[in-house]
């Protein structure tokens, strides 16, 4: 957590954040920036510099407590991580921004998932982050259904489930799917927002769509005996259904534990 602090407290950090800051105003607002522009850098240098303050201040709280020995965080998640969570200014979002921060520093998580979460959680609304939350709880409400369903069902001679038959929350992204309408249903969200927000999902790898085919009906071309072709018509529904994929089962996780 140190080099975090030190980075975001550093002069020459700052000064770089300052210049990258001035020179796309410049690019933007060309003369007019000549005018009254360092008073726009400086606001949004100041705002850069206390979104980075704030989210830091709770990641290090979340880390107080934690007895586990921090990581050494790759300049490649690093560098992205400081300058895109300096930008956020949504409260609920610079929560999650500090979480992952603190994941990121504890958990035994690959080089490409602490990449892949700094870019999904950069490039995602706070809607859509409460939406993936809700798929999340919703999986483990599911599961646990279930779990209590198959224990009700079965004798219970050897003190419950057996290793090899309880089912893990993150294997279970691949057996529970979310109806799109029954998602915008319970959390009072138009039908064209929510599938928005979704689509969005889904090109970060954070959500999937479910195809389904039913089979409506297969019959016999002929009454010939010995011809057994059959004439198959299928019922194809894409678009409505969803699941949660592996990365936004571990996105969630790192983002909200």
């Amino acid at each position: 957590m140190m080099e975090l602090a030190k980075l975001a407290t550093d002069p020459d950090a700052i000064k770089a954040i300052a210049e990258k800051s001035e020179n796309l105003l410049k690019s933007l607002f060309g003369k007019a920036f000549s005018e009254f522009g360092e008073s726009i850098a400086d606001q949004v240098r100041l705002r850069r510099f206390k979104n980075q303050i704030k989210i830091l201040e709770r990641a290090n709280e979340y880390l107080k407590d934690s007895k586990i020995e921090y990581k050494k965080i790759n300049l490649k998640v690093l560098a992205p991580l400081i300058e895109n969570a300096s930008y956020e200014e949504e409260e609920l979002l610079q929560e999650r921004w500090a979480k992952l921060i603190k994941n990121i520093l504890i958990k035994p998580i690959s080089l490409i998932q602490q990449q892949n979460a700094v870019e999904i959680l950069n490039k995602i609304s706070n809607e859509e982050a409460v939406l993936l939350e809700y798929i999340y709880r919703s999986l483990a409400s599911k599961k646990a259904a279930f779990e209590a369903d198959y224990q009700s069902m079965r004798p219970d001679l050897f003190g419950g489930y057996k290793n090899d038959e309880k089912l893990s929350l993150e294997s279970s992204v691949n057996i529970y799917s979310f109806s799109i309408k029954e998602l915008a249903a319970k959390l009072r969200i138009k039908l064209d927002d929510i599938e928005t927000q979704i689509s969005n999902l889904v090109a970060l790898g954070t959500l999937k769509y479910v195809i389904e085919v039913d089979v409506t009906s297969a019959e016999k071309r002929s009454d010939d005996p010995e011809d057994n072709d059959l004439d198959i018509e299928l019922d194809v529904e894409d678009y409505k259904n969803i699941k949660l994929t592996k990365m936004g089962f571990i996105f969630i996780e790192l983002c909200e534990k």
